[in-house]
């Protein structure tokens, strides 16, 4: 029986574990040391370790699993990310975990596997990406057509008549109403710059009376004029605290499935309001009972939905659109965002006679945001170190990691770590050398996009007076290769603004 365990553990695919009450590892399979960076002997003899390999993220919501693991007879699934120790990479677990009773019903321990879903999580990731620029095609296309309407009139007139003319000629209104056409020209311009810029990652507060009206102008622009738009906004402020740019793709999306399933005529009602809790009942997905709360509501006048489907509307790829047509990820990715935000996302349909979906997120109480500062405070500085390998890098990275920082190493992958959302860096670390291309792509990326990342230059072989001028005139800090390492941390922790215990 152990020979076969033994040979189990070694071609099983994850990773089979048994754990101490303290999450010690009692046994493990070999790649736990190939996945984290830590040897199976450290994994035996550190309950801390667990925690430690843990994205930060991440640390709440498995400590509840193992609660919950301990509290039932059940086992529990639970996906987290961890950070390789050598690398910094981030890998996506998704763990099965069983509590291990004694005769009396103590937990003595827990059993189960990892299994790495990486490649399946970054697939889900960029089809999502994928599902959203189809999306926001079909919305630009619609813009551009109503800006031509607007533009065929600007090229007959000028703005600058208008302040060579008295109020009185004859010419003078209909200059004005070309300087108002040119005012919405740009307005579209502008809405069509946002949906392309946009990225998430960010929350900050918003009324969501506010972010719905902006988006029913939007949606007016290309929803089919055979349906009407109807709007009910509640009286009140709804300020919450979320990701703008998710919310605004979950609206958008749930909008634009509302009138495909009206293809002759019919009503979308998009209705906000505030409710003291999350009612429970029949429909319900994954709702958090956060009270107060607000309630986005949009609702069709269209075919509704097969009563045998709607348990399955939620899951990743579940579309009842043509293959060409749908990716089935609008609906997960609308579950995904409640979920993060602590809320919850419902269904009621009614074949026949129409669908009202309700997004419901816990109204902010305004201190969301010193909450976030004050863990980003606390946490350890994490560093993305981009240079070509070699001592000097390797050298770099062990010193960083000796004093307290998180580092994860960069090569030509560089630029993809840094727009990922899988790390808060604050700050890119470029060993930098004389014409050194690669190292001034990413800069130029840092500067333009406006990243919120402190950009260190560390010189390789060289005085900062021989690098790109370029290069270096785009670095918030300049470290020679020569300075004493106290000076060097001196200066990294003044540039980050380190707090007392940070």
């Amino acid at each position: 029986m152990e020979a076969f365990l033994s040979s189990l553990m070694q071609h099983w695919p994850g990773i089979l574990f048994r754990q101490r009450p303290d999450l010690s590892f009692e046994l493990a399979s070999p790649r736990l040391a190939e996945l984290t960076g830590h040897p199976l002997d450290k994994w035996q003899l550190q309950p801390g370790l667990f925690w430690e390999v843990l994205h930060e993220l991440d640390v709440d919501d498995v400590k509840k699993s193992v609660a919950r693991s301990g509290e039932g007879v059940e086992g529990v699934t639970t996906d987290f990310r961890v950070r390789h120790a050598a690398t910094g990479r981030v890998a996506y677990i998704s763990e099965f975990r069983r509590a291990q009773r004694d005769a009396e019903g103590r937990v003595v321990g827990y059993e189960g596997y990892w299994l790495d879903i990486t490649r399946q999580t970054l697939s889900e990731r960029r089809l999502a990406t994928a599902a959203w620029k189809e999306t926001v095609g079909l919305v630009t296309l619609g813009l551009a057509h109503d800006f031509n309407n607007i533009l065929a009139g600007i090229l007959g007139l000028s703005e600058s008549y208008l302040s060579q003319i008295q109020s009185n000629h004859p010419f003078h209104e209909g200059l004005v109403l070309v300087k108002k056409n040119a005012q919405q020209a740009a307005q579209l311009i502008q809405r069509i710059a946002q949906l392309h810029r946009g990225k998430t990652g960010t929350r900050s507060y918003h009324n969501l009376n506010d972010l719905v009206k902006d988006a029913v102008e939007l949606l007016r622009k290309v929803v089919p004029r055979r349906i009407e738009v109807v709007t009910h906004l509640d009286s009140a402020q709804l300020p919450l605290y979320v990701d703008v740019v998710e919310l605004q793709q979950v609206l958008i999306n749930l909008a634009l499935n509302a009138a495909d399933a009206m293809p002759e005529r019919g009503t979308l009602t998009l209705q906000t309001s505030q409710h003291g809790a999350v009612p429970s009942g029949k429909g319900c997905v994954d709702i958090q009972r956060a009270a107060p709360a607000a309630c986005l509501e949009v609702t069709d006048t269209g075919s509704g939905i097969k009563s045998r489907l709607l348990p399955f509307i939620f899951d990743p790829f579940f579309t009842t659109k043509p293959m060409n047509r749908g990716s089935g990820l609008g609906l997960y990715n609308a579950r995904l965002f409640a979920e993060k935000h602590r809320g919850g996302i419902s269904v009621e349909s009614l074949e026949g006679s129409g669908t009202t979906f309700r997004v419901w997120l816990p109204l902010a109480d305004f201190t969301e945001a010193d909450r976030a500062l004050e863990l980003f405070s606390k946490r350890r500085r994490s560093i993305l170190l981009a240079g070509h390998p070699g001592p000097q890098l390797e050298s770099t990275v062990e010193f960083l990691r000796m004093h307290n920082y998180h580092v994860v190493k960069g090569g030509l992958d560089a630029e993809d770590l840094l727009r990922s959302s899988d790390y808060l860096f604050d700050g890119v670390i470029l060993l930098a050398e004389p014409e050194d291309q690669q190292a001034l792509a990413l800069a130029r990326l840092v500067r333009q996009q406006k990243l919120p990342v402190k950009l260190i230059l560390k010189t390789v072989g060289c005085n900062p007076d021989e690098l790109d001028p370029q290069l270096f005139g785009k670095a918030d800090l300049v470290i020679s290769a020569d300075l004493p390492e106290d000076t060097i941390l001196d200066r990294l922790a003044a540039i980050f603004d380190f707090r007392d215990g940070g």
